[in-house]
């Protein structure tokens, strides 16, 4: 008779400083462990043998726990009825076939995915494919396809759907390309042939991604600079961050929550944004530099802006996660700053990055210059002018931003 049952493997550490968590089969007195995930020691349930509660992926550790589990104890059932003398070796291989064999299907394929991307603390990557799976889910009632029933009939059928229920262009555009990119993961993976590549005759360029640019004038700007916030209202951090960013060329949110003092030479930040993994050196402004020895009086945490905290934000899963709660904070904090000195209509962050280009460009400098500042439009183009000006050609553009 054998069994089964779930463990944390502490005898092994993985470079990540995990273990990994196994399922341990014995049988004939043999054992046999089957790696399913990695958890940290201290994160750990010994007893109930799960990832506590405080684990930052606790839920979705734990259906696939209890996924490998099940598939592991039918399968047992199912050899010990048709073969009483298989070995722990039959069983490995038995479990590697369905797995593989569940993994053609879609939803196979996109939770494999997910589940690695996790593993490598992408998270924000494994959330887009979550949606992706979410979006064809509700399409196809919750009913799991094939590789090959995604087709060109099917991609149309989709689009179709979408329209129905009223799906914005942009929103339409990143689903199917999320999808194509699904597609062609799984042609190099060998789950389908590339012959069948439906996305030739589909265009997901059709899609018009043209969104409407959101700025707000000089004018208005300087109405948000110059409104006076107690430190102690939940207003102020939102205003000093807004502002901060610019006077800092429209540097997005994310990369302005993960900004740290050692990222601040004299008057000179530099960072990797986070959008494509570039470096980027800003020579601050004296109004930037300001809101910065201001945060450095009263903040003692690695980072600059009070959005995380390097006690308690350690994973890569608590950090994304933090940024979105905060991000949705401030822009609903912006929409009672716009309402206090009677700005019309919804402002969100990224509006900062709108009216930087927008002021500098209405007082005449050169579109190459914003360009690169922003590090916008074709990767390309920016990758041209990233030599072409010092900073100090930069510098005094910024300037423009207060004049």
């Amino acid at each position: 008779m054998a069994s089964i049952r779930v463990l944390l493997y502490v005898q092994k550490v993985l470079k990540n400083g995990e273990h990994p968590i196994v399922l341990q089969i014995i049988k004939d007195r043999k054992v046999k462990k089957i790696t399913i995930g990695s958890c940290l020691p201290s994160l750990w349930d010994s007893k109930l043998q799960l990832p506590k509660h405080k684990h930052p992926q606790f839920r979705d550790l734990e259906i696939l726990i209890e996924k490998k589990k099940s598939e592991a104890k039918k399968l047992l059932i199912t050899l010990e009825h048709e073969k009483e003398n298989f070995s722990l070796a039959d069983f490995e291989n038995e479990l590697k076939t369905k797995n593989e064999s569940k993994s053609k299907s879609v939803f196979g394929f996109i939770d494999t995915l997910i589940a690695n991307l996790i593993n490598e603390n992408r998270i924000g990557n494994a959330d887009v494919y979550k949606d992706l799976k979410r979006f064809l889910s509700r399409f196809r009632n919750g009913k799991d396809l094939g590789f090959a029933e995604i087709e060109d009939v099917f991609l149309s059928k989709l689009e179709q759907d979408c329209r129905n229920r009223g799906m914005s262009e942009v929103s339409m555009s990143t689903y199917f390309r999320t999808l194509r990119a699904l597609y062609n993961k799984a042609i190099k993976e060998k789950y389908v042939k590339e012959i069948n590549y439906p996305f030739s005759d589909f265009k997901i360029s059709k899609f018009n991604t043209q969104t409407e640019k959101r700025a707000i004038n000089w004018t208005d700007m300087q109405k948000i600079i110059d409104l006076v916030i107690p430190k102690e209202s939940d207003l102020y951090d939102t205003q000093q961050i807004f502002i901060f960013s610019y006077f800092a060329w429209g540097i997005n949110f994310t990369d302005i929550a993960t900004l740290e003092w050692s990222d601040l030479k004299s008057n000179v930040l530099k960072y990797t944004r986070s959008k494509n993994g570039r470096s980027y050196t800003i020579p601050l402004i004296v109004e930037a530099m300001n809101i910065l020895d201001n945060y450095r009086q009263y903040r003692s945490d690695d980072y600059i802006f009070p959005i995380l905290y390097k006690k308690r934000h350690k994973t890569a899963t608590s950090i994304h996660n933090r940024i979105k709660k905060i991000n949705r904070e401030v822009n609903d904090n912006l929409k009672k700053i716009a309402s206090l000195i009677g700005i019309d209509g919804d402002i969100t962050f990224y509006v900062a990055r709108h009216t930087f280009a927008t002021v500098l460009k209405k007082k005449g400098l050169p579109t190459p210059v914003i360009q690169e500042m922003m590090g916008h439009d074709s990767e390309k183009t920016t990758q041209i002018y990233l030599d072409g000006f010092d900073n100090q050609v930069l510098y005094d553009a910024s300037k423009l931003l207060v004049n």
